[in-house]
């Protein structure tokens, strides 16, 4: 084959595997041999980049393969966290809703985008009231309804945003959208977010509505906007009822009363409500700052993660909380039932709730439903028909009016406020128990780095008890409370939940780091400290990282001991002010961020990366109108100009 030889020979005379009549009969067994190797890793463990800003590099020896490519591998555990239960009711006293007596029952399909379930448990309440309605409802996430968006019944989306993005179980349906397929599909969409996020407030829902009216969809109702800073759940009751009355119209249904197909039943046997898989261990509980006038408590709580799970520094943990014992105390007692009562539910459609066996009433009510989230409109139309006083029945109605927004959205009043404010109102537990939503999950930035501890998480949260905005009692809130009352070695449902992809520290070490937090916003950037002192002592080059921290008092001035450690070690730099020392001398993150605006430009120029953790309208509010300044005096500009 020398001088010449190997040159000479026809072209293709010699093709390793080959093809066609030169293939090499081990090519299709070495191809099938790999595709069982892949399926197996990813059935068995989960895979991420260890860098997840990698670009593929091609590098060539005897074969191809990807240069400086690596992976972290855990084994994965199967199974999900149960983040809401599916239920049925009943009481001796029957409860009446509407129905529509048809034999025409046409199909729908209820597809939501959830992460903290408020869309899922939207999406629920529309599948109960479908039947009534003349429809049989099915429930699925969006991801599951890629390429089979039927035409022959109507499609009820209801989705958020997620920091501008899908949600979890909605990215891959969002991404389809993008190829823009034919949809002549009819259908609605109800958005769900909060408007102190200006940039991304209904982002997804409004790409989702407008995009499927370009594919051909049409539209049945416009687009319902549901504003958690607002009155969040009468913004859906509105949309809703409207929703099914277009529906109804449309089909040529009337609605009628029927009897009612759920109830509660009061027992006396006694049955656990199963156990509750992926569920976390606290390994410690202590107290950061002691609550007082100037704001509220303050811990510190780390938590085995449920095996299996991982994290990134940036990242959350939802938590399935349960009701305070204060709150769940005075429902029995409105309704003269005891703590080992035992309710049976039972209902003809699906529902979120234990059904078809003796439960705890007290039980129930602490861990399946919301109990202190702010009465709706139609929810006081209700109590008002039932209220036995006329002054009282008329006060109520005009609550529901144009007070509504100060006098209860404002004081935050449930519907067991008014029951305790109005005694005239004769509701029934089981209409009560029927207008509660399903219990939902709470999200806490995670306040540790994987490179600490892979294995468990710290949360750093401000526990909310405090005398009610209405004047009648305290206000507790119910995940930090629950949170707060957790021992050592308790158990709780959570699970890990990724946060905006660009909210995690840079892939490159060396590139310069600038935070700012107010309070137990510092959480995630504990994290980000930590794991950038973490990558000091393992002999890592690490850029600056600056910390601008405001507190209230130097009582409040969370993990100082840990940043002045980690500031001896070159991790961080810290800049701390006080809004409210004794001296008098109030200051905030954005005072003096204007003082080093010299230094913010000069970092900015040498590729820093930025980020906010606090209030949308108090801190992030504040830095953007600080940057805008800085910006506008940096480019001789106006602020118009500048923003």
């Amino acid at each position: 084959m020398l001088n010449g030889g190997f040159e000479n020979l026809p072209p293709n005379a010699w093709k390793p595997f080959g093809n066609g009549q030169r293939s090499c009969i081990g090519r299709p067994f070495a191809i099938q041999e790999s595709l069982i190797a892949v399926t197996l890793i990813l059935k068995h463990f989960n895979i991420e980049f260890v860098d997840p800003s990698y670009d593929l590099r091609v590098k060539q020896t005897l074969t191809i393969k990807p240069e400086g490519f690596k992976i972290r591998v855990r084994p994965r555990q199967r199974g999900k966290i149960p983040l809401g239960i599916n239920t049925k009711q009943t009481e001796n006293i029957p409860v009446h809703i509407p129905s529509v007596e048809t034999n025409n029952i046409r199909p729908m399909s209820i597809l939501f985008g959830s992460n903290s379930g408020s869309c899922e448990s939207f999406a629920g309440a529309l599948a109960s009231e479908a039947p009534a309605n003349g429809f049989n409802a099915t429930i699925s996430n969006l991801d599951s309804a890629i390429g089979s968006l039927p035409c022959d019944r109507p499609i009820i989306i209801v989705t958020s945003s997620y920091e501008g993005k899908p949600c979890d179980n909605a990215k891959q349906f969002v991404a389809y959208l993008e190829t823009k397929p034919e949809l002549r599909i009819n259908y609605a969409v109800f958005g769900a977010g909060h408007h102190d996020w200006v940039n991304t407030y209904q982002k997804i829902p409004t790409y989702i509505d407008e995009t499927l009216e370009k594919a051909g969809g049409t539209r049945i109702v416009e687009r319902g906007v549901g504003d958690a800073g607002g009155d969040f759940f009468g913004a859906f009751e509105a949309w809703k009822e409207n929703l099914f009355q277009v529906l109804r119209k449309t089909d040529g249904l009337q609605s009628v009363i029927s009897q009612e197909k759920l109830s509660i039943e009061i027992v006396n046997s006694t049955r656990n409500l199963g156990q509750i898989t992926d569920v976390g261990v606290v390994k410690e509980n202590r107290l950061l700052v002691e609550a007082s006038e100037l704001g509220p408590g303050k811990r510190h709580i780390e938590i085995e993660l449920p095996k299996g799970q991982t994290y990134r520094t940036g990242d959350y943990l939802a938590v399935l909380p349960t009701n305070p014992f204060e709150v769940v105390s005075r429902v029995l007692k409105q309704f003269n039932l005891s703590t080992d009562t035992q309710i049976k539910i039972l209902s003809s459609t699906e529902t979120f709730l234990p059904t078809g066996y003796p439960v705890n009433a007290s039980e129930i009510l602490s861990g399946y439903v919301e109990l202190i989230q702010p009465i709706s409109r139609k929810q006081l139309q209700t109590l008002a028909a039932v209220c036995k006083d006329e002054k009282e029945q008329a006060q109520l109605s005009s609550l529901a009016g144009n007070t509504y927004l100060t006098e209860i959205l404002d004081k935050r009043l449930s519907i067991l406020d008014i029951l305790e404010l109005y005694p005239s109102c004769d509701l029934s537990f089981s209409h009560y128990f029927r207008m509660l939503p399903s219990l939902r999950v709470r999200q806490y930035s995670i306040s540790s780095s994987p490179l600490w501890n892979s294995e468990a998480v710290t949360l750093t949260i401000d526990v909310l008890d405090a005398p009610a905005k209405s004047g009648y009692g305290r206000y507790y809130g119910v995940a930090s409370n629950y949170l707060a009352n957790l021992q050592k070695t308790d158990r709780l449902s959570c699970s890990v939940r990724a946060s905006n992809a660009n909210f995690h520290l840079p892939a490159d070490t060396k590139v310069p780091v600038v935070m700012f937090a107010a309070g137990t916003g510092i959480s995630p950037f504990r994290g980000f400290i930590q794991e950038r002192a973490a990558q000091l002592i393992c002999g890592r080059e690490v850029g600056p990282t600056i910390l601008y921290f405001g507190c209230r008092s130097q009582k409040d001035f969370l993990y100082s001991d840990e940043l002045e450690k980690w500031s001896k070690v070159g991790a961080v730099q810290v800049k701390h002010v006080f809004s409210r020392e004794s001296n008098g001398d109030k200051k905030y993150v954005q005072n003096l961020v204007w003082e080093d605006r010299k230094d913010i430009i000069k970092l900015y120029s040498e590729g820093a990366r930025f980020y906010t953790c606090g209030s949308a309208t108090k801190l992030a509010g504040s830095m953007k109108n600080c940057f805008i300044k800085i910006i506008a005096e940096h480019k001789q500009c106006d602020e118009q100009k500048a923003t």
